[in-house]
């Protein structure tokens, strides 16, 4: 498995060939005036790519938001079934296959202002540096 990009949006839908409609992207700072701070929805847009090989079995990816200390806040799973034999057979010899996955955060309470991490995990293994985040002040308006 490799893991061709991850991203924060404030949402992203499922086309059916595939493909991901991403909104509001690319973010890693979340303005709160005051804490604890309620974020309605931050989704994790993640693709990965497989080999014929690796989608024999079902596999288990989740992402962990962890405060500074490294305690954890939220959690999303996904899971990738196994593919049936006819399905993988149509990726070809030496290549991998992109799949598309979606992780919602609903209601994520920040209890502070500070640095946050989603950490990215593939059948319990880390699968890349952890996404930042952080939760800061409004900038101040100018006089």
């Amino acid at each position: 498995m490799n893991l061709d990009f991850a991203l924060l949006a404030d949402g992203v839908t499922e086309r059916p060939d595939g493909k991901l409609d991403i909104y509001g992207a690319g973010f890693d700072t979340v303005f709160a005036a005051a804490v604890p701070a309620i974020h309605q929805r931050l989704v994790v847009a993640i693709r990965i790519l497989v080999s014929r090989h690796e989608v024999e079995h079902a596999h288990r990816i989740d992402v962990v938001l962890q405060g500074a200390d490294g305690a954890d806040i939220a959690r999303a799973e996904g899971q990738l079934p196994a593919v049936d034999e006819d399905q993988r057979a149509k990726i070809p010899a030496g290549r991998q296959a992109g799949l598309g996955l979606i992780l919602n955060f609903e209601n994520v309470i920040f209890p502070d202002h500070g640095a946050y991490q989603l950490a990215i995990h593939w059948d319990g293994t880390e699968a890349r540096d952890p996404l930042r985040l952080f939760v800061v002040e409004p900038p101040q308006a100018a006089p």
